[in-house]
């Protein structure tokens, strides 16, 4: 039987990028204004945090207004000496998930964590979403890590940053990832502690996304050097540079799932 005997499933892969994430949300908006829809949205870190309110069904329109009033301060207090809850990553959202479960979203989501005690990826497809958000973007040393039973869950970003194979775990034929943060894993010359672990975090990022790249067919790659992972600062200009990177690659998407829906129609 022929993979195309069915509809081809198409997920949206959104990888981590810490507040670089706004331009998850630019993209979505004109994903949203071309007609494009997913059938799956899986995330790491702040990937997973826009993917769940896109799972749910909410709008761009509501998801910057989200952006215009969220404040950064509420949800870390900006010392490395005191990890601030990762729950306060999930409060977040709450206002706009409330305590709705993965199993209520519109579609089939998933986010990715990874679990200390076992050293090992762990794929959030069931449980509660402010949960599942606030255990994959718990960046280590900044948040503590979300404690669930047996499991001390961290941002999934240190195993799997962009996680375009899970999407395909879960049955997508077709998979466009969006990367807000493409130029990861420049190094540094510094010696002070904090550009040490930035340098030491961007290198491991860089390896975890590679594997990405090779499981996506689409990459909406939108350049936010200029800015900070850690600062609301230019969120509006990152939004306007995610919005016109997936805008520019609208064409070869739309072509793309033609393609698929025609060769299902073949068969």
């Amino acid at each position: 039987m022929s993979i195309f005997s069915r509809p081809p499933v198409t997920a949206l892969c959104l990888g981590g990028g810490g507040a670089r994430g706004f331009a998850h949300v630019g993209a979505l908006k004109a994903f949203e204004e071309a007609g494009i829809k997913f059938d799956i949205c899986v995330g790491t870190s702040v990937g997973s945090l826009v993917g769940s309110l896109y799972a749910m069904g909410i709008s761009t329109s509501k998801m910057i207004e989200f952006s215009h009033a969220l404040e950064l301060k509420d949800i870390h207090g900006g010392s490395l000496l005191f990890p601030s809850p990762s729950t306060n990553i999930g409060e977040a959202i709450r206002p706009l998930v409330g305590d709705a479960d993965i199993k209520d979203t519109k579609i089939k989501f998933a986010a990715v964590a990874v679990d200390l005690v076992t050293a090992k990826q762990v794929i959030f497809d069931s449980g509660r979403i402010v949960d599942a958000v606030s255990a994959s973007c718990a960046v280590p040393i900044i948040f503590k890590p979300t404690v669930l039973g047996d499991k001390h869950l961290v941002d999934g970003g240190l195993l799997n940053n962009i996680p375009a194979d899970v999407c395909r775990m879960l049955g997508a034929d077709v998979v466009v990832t969006v990367d807000v943060n493409p130029t990861r894993g420049q190094g540094t010359s510094e010696l002070k502690v904090v550009d040490i672990l930035k340098a030491t975090l961007s290198i491991a990022l860089k390896k975890a996304s590679e594997s990405g790249y090779v499981y996506s067919d689409v990459v909406i790659a939108t350049d936010t050097s200029q800015f900070s992972s850690a600062s609301k600062e230019g969120y509006e200009i990152m939004m306007q540079r995610g919005y016109e990177s997936a805008h520019a690659k609208i064409a070869e998407i739309k072509r793309l799932f033609n393609k698929r829906i025609s060769k299902f129609k073949k068969h």
